[in-house]
């Protein structure tokens, strides 16, 4: 009786997400990743634990301020190649509601007991705090932690307490994979057995000339407080290529070495990988067999995103924090040649409301950047994001308020001359 009332549940419930996820789509009415989930939940209240259980070698989840929708893409490029079967959300919808719409999007069958070998989910900080449990992940992956929406988050030193805190109760249930050049991540390695953990990093030191751009140095430890570990994956010989990749040597546990050629922009993006690699290592995929994908992997969905406009390349940068910004100035700092920038700067809910956060990224570092042409603002904070640039002491250059961001689009590109 039991199995039936679950089968008409989850029944029920993929057709209803299917139902409101078209017609959301139908209507532009977003992008239908949320809002589906939610009313799910609201119709049936256990139906995300009623598919946690449904995948038969289990949970990997990747958290984190930065990176977390590049590094669960390119995990699960990897494990697909590998054979495995895999669930994930690919749009990077990482609340609660998110995972459970994109789990009944999946082209599964409510009979089956199991749906897929792993679920690679990446997940909201917050809400792996709160829902740790009803997990149970296998894998947890943590890319890094910085200041993020603060109105939603706290403090890092905060968050990492908590993190700490949940892992330390798993004892051998779960795995963590860790960035060993962040020092906020590294304390918590500290709390799990040496068996249960793996560290990835770089080894260059001229990739961190400037620390504070990859990691996040303002927390209550301090940097000089934490000990950074010994790595077991990490990237040396590392030359970058601007925004068409980056070339390095990937090494394993002193021992095996691969050549990786990657199309994916900056060194942040090299840190995704390995996090990505780490875990395929830790579920028995061999190095060897990584080297194929990686060489073809492009950027997801919004992050370093390519398009073609009338000739003339454009990209698309998300950026949601001070480090996550600075990563991206300094990556366009290597451009050549003369461009327009657009930056839209949103309060609504999935944003953050607080954007103070703008007061702690170092766009003065934009000036190094040359024949910068014009700049405008867009979005609900637009006029917030021209005040920050202003007390940045711009060049004499165009700086313009649109908070329409279409007609900002529009009106700028119209403006692109044949260089651009």
């Amino acid at each position: 009786m039991k199995l039936k009332k679950n089968y008409l549940t989850l029944l029920s419930a993929r057709i209803i997400v299917r139902l409101i996820y078209k017609l959301s789509r139908c209507f532009n009415l977003g992008e239908g990743s949320n809002i589906p989930g939610k009313i799910a939940m609201r119709i049936f209240p256990n139906i995300l634990a009623m598919q946690v259980p449904r995948f038969q070698k289990g949970w990997i989840m990747i958290t984190g301020t930065n990176g977390k929708t590049t590094t669960t893409k390119i995990l699960v490029e990897l494990m697909q190649n590998a054979g495995y079967k895999v669930c994930t959300n690919s749009r990077g919808a990482n609340l609660v509601t998110g995972i459970v719409t994109s789990l009944l999007l999946a082209d599964t069958r409510p009979a089956d007991d199991y749906i897929a070998d792993y679920a690679v989910f990446e997940i909201d900080e917050a809400v792996l705090i709160k829902s740790f449990q009803l997990f149970k992940p296998q894998i947890l992956v943590v890319t890094n932690f910085s200041r993020d929406q603060l109105d939603r988050y706290g403090e890092v030193d905060s968050n990492v307490n908590r993190i700490m805190e949940l892992v330390r109760n798993t004892g051998d249930r779960c795995k963590v994979v860790l960035n060993g050049n962040d020092p906020n991540i590294a304390r918590i390695g500290s709390v799990v057995k040496p068996v249960n953990r793996f560290y990835f990093g770089v080894k260059q030191t001229n990739t961190f000339a400037d620390a504070g751009l990859l990691i996040e140095q303002d927390t209550g430890k301090g940097l000089d407080a934490v000990e950074l570990p010994a790595l077991d994956l990490w990237a040396e010989d590392i030359q970058t290529e601007y925004l068409s990749g980056s070339h390095f040597k990937m090494v394993y546990d002193h021992q095996h070495n691969l050549n990786v050629a990657l199309q994916l922009p900056g060194v942040y993006n090299i840190l995704n990988v390995l996090a990505a690699i780490s875990v395929c290592l830790t579920v028995g995929i061999s190095l060897d067999k990584t080297q194929p994908v990686l060489s073809r992997i492009k950027s997801s969905y919004g992050r370093s995103e390519y398009f073609d406009f009338q000739g003339h390349p454009i990209y698309l940068f998300l950026v949601k924090n001070p480090v996550g910004f600075n990563h991206i100035i300094q990556l366009l700092n290597q451009a050549r040649g003369p461009k327009r920038i657009l930056f839209l700067l949103n309060d609504l809910t999935a944003d953050g409301t607080d954007v103070s956060w703008i007061w702690d990224v170092a766009l003065e570092n934009l000036w190094k950047m040359r024949e910068i042409r014009e700049i405008v603002t867009s979005g609900t904070r637009a006029g917030d994001m021209a005040l920050r640039i202003k007390y940045a002491h711009p060049p004499d250059l165009p700086l313009s308020v649109d908070y329409n961001p279409k007609h900002a689009y529009r009106e700028l590109t119209q403006r692109l001359q044949d260089d651009e």
